[in-house]
């Protein structure tokens, strides 16, 4: 039994006469009167709320997305006569955000309400849901029988795959102006011929089939499009400096979220795509392939990598990826450069390797110094805390310097801007012809 603010308030009026009955010994027994009615009602309420018929149900998405609102459904079942009213609260996850928390809900009898809300999780992997808490609350208002509905469930939680379900819904795998990502582009032109189409306001001379334009007796226009099978290799490094948060993320979770992102763009633009996870060597090694079977392989794999409290040993991943890595490819390094004296082991095997593939290093900014640099310091302290935090991005943008030299090409973004600028990246790459 929970008691409510009014039957505190029914207690506190009480106390009055009964303070009073000390002055007034006749009233005494008029006072035990009205407590015991107080206690009768305040049981009868109980009874009341106690045999309120309640039935739960839990329905979430098929997969949680990490660092995003996720909607979950609960469905409560009223079989009594009369209507309740009910306090519910899931029983989510610690590591788990819910918006909101709890909810109250006026139940019709014999009805079926719906509530919803979102849940954040912080980290992927699978976790369990307990049993959903229900506070019901006698007609009276002056208690509240709290029970646990049985609900209990174990889901898991996925990287954020939103962008890539949005394009195979879509149906169309390059009109991403229309999906809304205006910020992916396809510049330069293809190599291999595609098709002819009557000539559009804008298109280039460049771009004219002369003798199909005799012929036809109006402009036509030639559609090239990039070469396909190519070979692209994502690596993820999951070393100890990725276990950073980063706007609620850790730095490995917007890397596996942009890797998913490209994968899935490069397969579905007909690529073999393969995957390395490395810390202080290679975890995870897939073999480029093409087909959807491999970005299913290559969500396997990432869904449950966890960061490495680790040094990273770049010259091991690099000596790898020289043996198994017969073809030229674009590799694709999601890392960190925050560390600068691990990073820099970095710099000579990548120009190496940049002699015969194309290698492309992307990584998160780290916002919190941004932040802090931002912020005028208002004592010694702070002011130390500046004087660091200007080192290591000084330091991070000489690092980023070397990296980019000897045909590198380097990428470092804000934490939502890295799947798109990744693709970017990548169409721009196979438009130019770089590959």
């Amino acid at each position: 039994m929970i008691p409510t603010g009014r039957l505190w308030a029914l207690i506190a009026l009480l106390a009055v006469p009964m303070m009073a009955a000390g002055f007034m010994p006749g009233l005494g027994g008029a006072v035990l009167a009205l407590d015991a009615l107080a206690l009768v009602l305040a049981g009868l309420d109980l009874l009341v709320a106690r045999s309120a018929r309640l039935e739960v149900r839990r329905l979430p998405p098929q997969r949680l997305n990490v660092g995003v609102a996720n909607k979950v459904e609960l469905r409560l079942v009223h079989r009594g006569a009369r209507a309740v009213t009910v306090r519910v609260r899931d029983a989510v996850p610690e590591s788990f955000t819910a918006d909101p928390e709890e909810a109250w809900l006026r139940l019709p009898p014999q009805s079926e309400t719906r509530w919803v809300y979102r849940v954040t999780p912080a980290t992927r992997g699978r976790f369990d849901f307990g049993d959903i808490a229900v506070r019901v609350q006698g007609p009276l208002g002056l208690v509240q029988h709290e029970r646990a509905l049985p609900a209990g469930q174990t889901l898991s939680v996925y990287p954020d795959l939103r962008g890539a379900n949005r394009l195979l819904l879509s149906g169309a795998m390059m009109d991403l102006v229309n999906l809304g990502l205006r910020q992916l582009r396809r510049d330069g032109r293809g190599s291999e011929f595609a098709r002819l189409r009557d000539y559009a306001q804008g298109d280039s001379a460049r771009d004219v089939d002369w003798k199909a334009t005799a012929r036809r007796g109006r402009p036509v226009t030639r559609v090239m499009e990039s070469e396909r099978s190519q070979s692209i290799l994502i690596c993820v490094d999951a070393g100890r400096s990725m276990a950073a948060r980063v706007e609620g993320l850790t730095k490995l979770d917007h890397a596996v979220n942009a890797a998913l992102f490209l994968a899935f763009v490069a397969v579905r633009n007909g690529d073999r795509v393969g995957l390395a996870v490395f810390a202080d060597g290679v975890k995870t090694y897939l073999p480029p392939a093409a087909g959807r079977g491999q970005y299913r392989k290559i969500v396997d794999a990432l869904y449950s990598t966890t960061p490495s409290l680790t040094y990273v040993d770049y010259l091991a991943l690099f000596k790898e990826l020289n043996v198994r890595l017969t073809r030229r490819s674009l590799l694709c390094v999601f890392t960190d450069f925050l560390d600068e004296e691990q990073a820099a082991t970095m710099v000579a095997p990548l120009q190496r390797l940049a002699r015969r593939h194309v290698p492309l290093c992307l990584s998160v900014k780290d916002t919190a110094l941004q932040h802090l640099l931002r912020t005028p310091p208002s004592g010694p302290e702070e002011g130390f805390q500046h004087a660091v935090a200007s080192e290591l991005l000084l330091d991070r943008e000489a690092l980023k310097a070397r990296v980019s030299q000897g045909g590198v090409q380097m990428l470092d973004v804000q934490p939502d801007d890295l799947s798109l600028a990744a693709v970017n990246r990548y169409l721009d790459i196979k438009a130019r012809g770089t590959l």
